[in-house]
Order: C-alpha cells, then sequence, then structure tokens
C-alpha cells in the first residue's frame, strides 16, 4: 500500500491550491502529497470563469502569474429592465476553466506532487493513524485527508454529511460578439436583475472570455444563475434565460447550454467532519453569486497551514473567523435579501447609486469596508426602500 502524508481529493482550484501551498509556502515534502482527481485533465468544466484580485493575490504570492488565458474584468455594469447603472473598476479576470484548472494542476505536477487524475475515490476509511483511500486504481494510504472535491463532492457523501442548503442551479454558454455586446467586449461584466420579477433568485450574465477556439479573439460567456432560495422550477428559470438571449438578438435553440451546480455556504455548512478538511466548493461558496474560484483557492491556503503542521484540529476554527468566510456569510445574507421579493430596494440601491457599485467591487474583491461606507450605503438603502 502507498502511504502519503495528505491525500487531496480533487484537482480543482481548491484542490491545486492546498497542494501548491503546501510546497511552495509551507515547505512539505512534495513526494509526501498526493491529488486525486476522476476526470483527466483538461476537461471540460462549466462555469462562468470569473476570478477575482482576491484569488488572483493569493496565487501570486506563491509564484503563479497569468496562469491562462484570460480576460480582464473593468467594471461592472447592473441592470433591471430599463434602468442600468455601471461602474468601472478592476475585479480581476475571467478565465476558461479547462485550461485555468490544468494549468494549476501541472504546476503542483512539476512541483513534485503526486497527481493522479483519472483516478476517482471511491471509499475512505477511518484508521488508527490517518485514513484508507479506495481507489479506482488502488488502495493508499494518508494521515491527512483535504475534501476539494466541489459540489458533488465524494468525500461528503462517504462521510455521510447532509446538506445544509438547496443547491444553486447555473446554465452557461459562450457565443461569439453580437452587435449590442460592445461593453462587454470592452472589459465590462453585465448582471441584470430582470429575471427576479421571473420567479429566478438570481440574475443574468454577459461576461468577456477567452475564445472556447484558442487564439486571442474575445468571446461572450451567458448563462444565468439561480440561486434556488424559492421553489421556483427549472422550467422557469430557463424560460427566463430563453428571453434574456432572445433580448440580446440569440435563440435559446442555437446555443449549447450546459447546466452545473453551486453549493453554497450558509450558516449550517460544515468545514471538518471526523478529522477531514472540507476545502473550497466541498463546504461552501457565494450564493450571491455563485462564485467559488478565489475563495476556493483562498481556503487552500487555510488548509495547506493545518496539514503542513499535521494537525488539522484548529482548522475548523481558523476557517471559521477567516475574512473569507465572513464574507462569504455576508454574501448568503446578501442573497435572501437582494433576491427576495422585498429585495427590490437593495437591488434599486445598486443600479442608482455609484458609492454602492463602487462598494460592491471593493466588497467582491475582498476588501473590509469601513464603517463610514457602510453608515453612507445604510442610509442610501433606507431611501431606497421609502421610494420603493
Amino acid at each position: 500500500m502507498r502511504r502519503f502524508q495528505i491525500a487531496i481529493v480533487g484537482g480543482g482550484p481548491a484542490g491545486s491550491s492546498t497542494a501548491l501551498h503546501l510546497v511552495r509556502a509551507c515547505g512539505v515534502d512534495p513526494q509526501s502529497v498526493v491529488v486525486l482527481d476522476k476526470q483527466r485533465h483538461p476537461r471540460d468544466k462549466p462555469c462562468g470563469g470569473a476570478v477575482s484580485t482576491w484569488g488572483l493575490e493569493a496565487l501570486a504570492k506563491i509564484g503563479l502569474r497569468d496562469a491562462s488565458r484570460s480576460r480582464p474584468m473593468l467594471g461592472l455594469s447592473l441592470v433591471e429592465g430599463r434602468e442600468r447603472g455601471t461602474t468601472r473598476g478592476s475585479l480581476g479576470v475571467i478565465v476558461r476553466r479547462d485550461e485555468f484548472d490544468a494549468a494549476l494542476l501541472e504546476a503542483s505536477r512539476r512541483d513534485g506532487v503526486e497527481v493522479r487524475d483519472g483516478e476517482g475515490l471511491v471509499s475512505l476509511t477511518s484508521e488508527p493513524n490517518g485514513w484508507t483511500l479506495g481507489t479506482t486504481r488502488e488502495t493508499i494510504s494518508a494521515k491527512i485527508v483535504c475534501a476539494c472535491d466541489g459540489a458533488g463532492s465524494t468525500v461528503r457523501k462517504l462521510l455521510g454529511l447532509h446538506e445544509p442548503a438547496r443547491k444553486g442551479h447555473l446554465y452557461v454558454t459562450d457565443t461569439p460578439p453580437m452587435n449590442a455586446d460592445g461593453p462587454v467586449l470592452s472589459g465590462l461584466c453585465e448582471f441584470d436583475f430582470t429575471p427576479v420579477a421571473e420567479r429566478v433568485d438570481g440574475y443574468y450574465w454577459d461576461f468577456p472570455t477567452p475564445s472556447p477556439m484558442g487564439g486571442d479573439e474575445t468571446w461572450v460567456n451567458r448563462g444565468i444563475y439561480h440561486a434556488n432560495l424559492s421553489e421556483a422550477r427549472g422550467r422557469a428559470v430557463k424560460a427566463s434565460l430563453a428571453r434574456s438571449l432572445s433580448a440580446r438578438g440569440l435563440s435559446i435553440d442555437d446555443v449549447t447550454l450546459r447546466p452545473f451546480s453551486t453549493r453554497p455556504l450558509v450558516p449550517d455548512s460544515v468545514f471538518m467532519h471526523r478529522g477531514v478538511m472540507l476545502v473550497g466548493e466541498a463546504a461552501g461558496i457565494d450564493r450571491s453569486t455563485g462564485e467559488g474560484i478565489a475563495q476556493a483557492i483562498l481556503y487552500g491556503e487555510i488548509a495547506a497551514r493545518h496539514a503542513a503542521r499535521a494537525d488539522v484540529s484548529g482548522y475548523d476554527r481558523e476557517v471559521r473567523a477567516s475574512r473569507v468566510v465572513r464574507h462569504l456569510r455576508q454574501s448568503a445574507w446578501l442573497a435572501r435579501h437582494v433576491y427576495a421579493p422585498h429585495g427590490r430596494a437593495f437591488r434599486k440601491l445598486l443600479l442608482r447609486s455609484e458609492h454602492a457599485r463602487d462598494a460592491g467591487i471593493r466588497w467582491y474583491c475582498g476588501d473590509a469596508l469601513g464603517g463610514r461606507a457602510k453608515v453612507t450605503l445604510l442610509g442610501r438603502l433606507v431611501f431606497e426602500a421609502i421610494r420603493a
């Protein structure tokens, strides 16, 4: 039986970040680390591909810059009906997940980590000195297990963990740019709240993205996010997407839709169970946006510190107190209010206030908002509530 100090289940951004931080930041012997992923990379990964500057800065600290092709997010444009509010500001980049994930995993492999893509986990047994992991190829052992295997986490299922909340649902597609996509091609990310009136707990989006065909051409990544806070049926989400696409000159019948789900972080989310650290989306990601790449990278940085010490007892406490989890809890609160029937005042605040949009950009990038900014936002929110 092959023996490792640390087994990382999942080779996405959470798993690669954990492995890279173990080796580059914590000085762990790479040969003591194994990464298991049931799929071979590069693999298709439906996703909007947004990585905030928060996540990019964490990667830069361990020497990873420009890991793959990307397009800058240079501002946001918020829409609801005929109303629009636009603010410029650097938010991060849009990547193609197949290329981005493969690049991070390959960096781990070059560092000497044993990367086993195409080898999935099938069993997980607790032992006196660690864990025995049965894979689709063999049986290995590890003292520490990091569950980095996303929304459909096999580790969670093997541990018998229940889901603390309904998962978010998304549809995504990529198209060549249309005539009305000039703002998106200039770097703006468009978020359209119009679907909220159509029983969708979320938004429609248009993002600039590298062409899936390769090269320097910019395409548009389009999709719809439903936070699944209510009982809206999937067909209602798809119908809203069809209307959003039609408003932009596209037919839903002419595009290839890729569905996927997200696991949100909520107050009942679990970060550690029976000594296994849950990292990234296996624990929970952003409920208001459905995004989680940057958060997965930040989770991995924390998990690596505890795995390197061979003592994971403090992981739950540290991750709960971390800025990234505080941010995700705020996001869960915002989702319940912005997308709710009473959330019109929140949306109008974002549409009509340059200050609110600027604060939103800074918050999205991980900045802590000061007391004065919060008081100003609260005052303007009350004003919009009165108007509503």
